[in-house]
């Protein structure tokens, strides 16, 4: 690809995920205005619900295409795209019979809160919509079908949902809780149905292929590690969200979960800014000039802690004002969006060890650092959220986000011999090794 059209092509996807972090944002005020903060609750319990289910029925193999089925693609090996395949989707259709079961389950026993468990129930029923977006969006992106693999998700999704929550409040259309819940499964079912058309008979569903090479086993054990390294890197705000509600009633889930989305735009953009610097950090590691790869991490560090140092700052004199857009009752989530930001800032100054640890193959083996830090939000969820509300759950993720970051660190060194964070990168800089 020429470099011109590189660039085109990133600048066009991070405008989608921009435009489509936007379209959510403008989503969540109109929510809180139609609807009462319990009710608003419970639809981001539900959306993080789907979310989360989708990532796990799934089993990882989404992330895991990114390079395998690329790699297969580029080859034009036929049988390895159809083994690929097959692997994934019988995976996926044994994990969500169990999610069937547990739907049933929620609904006979009713483990936990009312709010939870009809999070939990709408969003086991729109996880195998949001799981085909998932498997599509991922081999049309191995398939360079870049527009398609974003658009659907970013943009058309998210999109409708306004549309309808609009003409609902122009209009005065019943908008109720259970209607709300009802249409995002009508429309993400709608979404994902549509783009698997566009894309043709890869996306079509099935477990009867015999394909010529057989390494499902290698695959799954492969994907399933990367289930858990999603779940932290790219949906911690639905994982904080549905903990939170474990420990919180709907009202405390509304007001930390519009903090915690809020927190995590502002992550984006620098996790965007990273990724468009992993060409010249990639170019640098492969032909081993280390020399090279110091300036691009200073780079990239100074650039994202300073946007979320900026961002801290905002939060600190204008969250109130910010919050109040949504309505006056979310001012009190105030404080805890300022440490929201502060976990970014853990992610920001440590995020280029995930990419330095992806480059060189080993993106799985941090999923025991993903995993230790899901338990240690779980613990400090149930310490803290009880007593201090959405101040502990606060001060749960800033906890999570720092010890995620420092086992980043020590991975990173372990495994490559390199740290990209910023702490290593000022080391370096004033001639330490």
């Amino acid at each position: 690809m020429p470099l011109w059209r590189m660039i085109l092509t990133a600048t066009n996807l991070v405008s989608f995920r921009l435009g489509g972090a936007g379209i959510g944002l403008v989503t969540q005020i109109v929510l809180a205005r139609l609807l009462s903060k319990d009710d608003v609750g419970i639809v981001l319990m539900t959306m993080s619900a789907a979310a989360l289910i989708s990532l796990v029925m799934t089993a990882g193999y989404p992330a895991l295409s990114i390079t395998s089925l690329a790699r297969f693609y580029a080859l034009g090996s036929r049988s390895l795209v159809a083994a690929f395949h097959t692997a994934a989707w019988r995976d996926t259709f044994r994990i969500s019979a169990l999610m069937i079961v547990f739907v049933v389950w929620l609904i006979v026993f009713k483990p936990f809160n009312p709010g939870l468990n009809t999070a939990l129930i709408f969003g086991t029923l729109i996880a195998p919509f949001s799981s085909l977006i998932r498997m599509t969006s991922a081999t049309a992106n191995s398939q360079r079908r870049f527009s398609l693999s974003y658009i659907a998700d970013y943009l058309f999704r998210p999109g409708l949902l306004l549309v309808y929550l609009l003409l609902a409040f122009a209009f005065g259309l019943r908008h109720d809780l259970t209607t709300v819940l009802i249409m995002i499964i009508i429309i993400t079912a709608t979404v994902a149905i549509a783009q698997a058309i566009v894309l043709g008979e890869e996306a079509t569903p099935t477990w009867r292929r015999r394909p010529a090479h057989r390494f499902g086993k290698l695959l799954r054990h492969r994907a399933l590690s990367l289930v858990i390294v999603a779940a932290v890197t790219i949906a911690f705000a639905d994982v904080v969200t549905i903990i939170g509600g474990v420990f919180l009633p709907p009202d405390s889930v509304a007001a930390f979960g519009i903090a915690i989305r809020l927190a995590a735009l502002a992550g984006f953009v620098t996790q965007s800014t990273q990724q468009m610097m992993l060409p010249d950090l990639a170019k640098a590691l492969v032909k081993g000039q280390r020399d090279a790869v110091q300036p691009v991490l200073l780079r990239v560090n100074l650039l994202s802690v300073a946007a979320i140092l900026v961002c801290v700052l905002i939060c600190i004199f204008f969250g109130p004002l910010i919050l109040g857009i949504f309505g006056p009752e979310y001012a009190m989530a105030h404080w805890p969006l300022v440490l929201f930001m502060v976990s970014q800032l853990f992610r920001a100054a440590a995020g280029m060890n995930q990419h330095l640890l992806a480059i060189d193959g080993f993106q799985a083996h941090t999923a025991s650092s993903c995993a230790f830090a899901v338990v240690v939000l779980v613990l400090g969820a149930a310490l803290l959220a009880p007593s201090y509300g959405i101040m502990g759950m606060a001060c749960a993720v800033v906890v999570s986000d720092f010890v995620w970051a420092g086992l980043l660190g020590v991975q990173a060194q372990r495994y490559t011999a390199f740290r990209g964070d910023i702490l290593a990168v000022a080391q370096f800089r004033r001639g330490g090794p």
